[in-house]
């Protein structure tokens, strides 16, 4: 299947060739955790669940921050990994690289039911 790889350090967006499972998610991102980031009703970013907390560089996708590699998959209403239906330049034209050094804090908030 058909997937998106943004890679900010050296800051190139690429399409991949993916079987979707999660040996795949990891090897890409290059992670040893992952988080999932809606991009839309069918489309995922696929983020390192643990890259506020470290060394990263970083990148925006429709002005949000992300830390380290992204990997932009699709999914079927069941929920599994199917090809994304973005294009490269869809992709191309909504990120934007943020300089070396660049940090973002980590923040949790935790609100108790009510």
């Amino acid at each position: 299947m058909k997937g998106i790889l943004i890679n900010p350090f050296d800051e190139t967006i690429k399409e991949v060739s993916i079987l979707g499972n999660l040996e795949d998610i990891y090897l890409l991102t290059e992670c040893s955790t992952f988080d999932v980031v809606a991009l839309s009703e069918t489309d995922d970013l696929y983020v390192d669940d643990e890259g506020l907390l470290k060394d990263n560089r970083y990148f925006t996708i429709y002005g949000k921050p992300i830390a380290g590699r992204g990997l932009i998959m699709g999914h079927d209403v069941e929920g599994n990994s199917i090809s994304t239906n973005l294009s490269l330049q869809e992709i191309k034209d909504v990120v934007e690289w943020l300089p070396e050094g660049h940090r973002e804090t980590p923040y949790m908030e935790f609100k108790a039911w009510t």
